[in-house]
């Protein structure tokens, strides 16, 4: 019986050893790996762009200034014929594929374009302002350069290939909400452009901080004491002035005292003293 348990024990002591030895050991649990992040890389310059470049200023709402802010249904109409007109004549070299279609627009929509044209003279004229025509010239020639800016002419141009292939099928009531559209579309290039380059600008010119107006300071004026005028003895219409007459003759005798004393030197009497013979 001895022998037997003896047995058994040992048995079952080796089956624990040899479990043992083939359970799996627990790995370390290992941290995440580090990534290193890099900061983003600083903005480029746009491309046309150039340092001391003048670009439209944002409204108070964050939008640049661009001619097509605001516009009434007849303003946007024509101001995107202007546009057409622009990269009628300038996108010739530029992918071209603007001419062929602005012209075809032109011809069919005619009568639709004059008159929403006479409807945007007449929100010039009725102002009353004399030099109306000289305002409304240099609106014209604004909004033409704006879109003749070298630095943004191909990507305008690619927007405009396609904004005039789209008009000519637009109804001419629908026109002004179409023109709406297509213009913030044509303006794209330049906002993006302008947005890239405040990013270039302000990361390497970082504006002035702003100035701040010293305190203002309340300052009380003091009040000014004017002093009475000095009282001035004046005489009357009757008043006798009396004579210094003591001091007068003291004057008098003094003046005769020394013409006794000295007497005057008449030319010729005076004799002048023999130098000292030599020694």
């Amino acid at each position: 019986m001895t022998l037997r348990a003896n047995l058994g024990w040992g048995l079952a002591g080796g089956l624990a050893l040899a479990l043992s030895g083939c359970a799996t050991p627990i790995a370390p649990v290992q941290p995440p790996p580090v990534v290193a992040t890099l900061p983003p890389p600083p903005p480029v310059m746009p491309a046309g762009g150039y340092i001391g470049m003048k670009i439209p200023t944002k409204r108070a709402d964050g939008k640049y200034f661009t001619p097509n802010l605001d516009n009434t249904d007849q303003a946007a109409v024509w101001h995107l014929r202007n546009a057409l007109n622009v990269a009628a004549l300038g996108c010739d070299q530029a992918g071209g594929g603007v001419l062929e279609h602005y012209n075809a627009w032109l011809r069919t929509r005619a009568a639709a374009i004059d008159r929403y044209y006479q409807a945007y003279i007449r929100e010039w004229q009725a102002p009353g302002w004399w030099d109306w025509q000289r305002v409304y010239d240099d609106n014209q020639t604004r909004i033409y350069n704006f879109y003749a800016q070298p630095a943004i002419r191909a990507a305008f141009c690619a927007v405009a290939r396609e904004e005039v292939a789209k008009v000519i099928q637009v109804e001419d009531d629908d026109l002004p909400a179409f023109a709406r559209a297509a213009l913030l579309r044509l303006d794209r290039p330049f906002v993006e452009f302008y947005a890239a380059y405040d990013a270039w600008r302000d990361y390497y010119q970082p504006a002035p901080p702003p100035v701040i107006p010293p305190p203002v300071v309340r300052t009380i004026d003091a009040p000014i004491v004017e002093a009475p005028p000095a009282a001035v003895a004046t005489l009357g219409g009757d008043d006798l002035v009396a004579a210094d007459t003591d001091t007068s003759a003291d004057d008098t005798n003094q003046s005769e005292a020394s013409t006794e004393t000295s007497p005057a030197i008449a030319l010729g009497d005076a004799s002048i003293p023999a130098s000292p013979p030599p020694r």
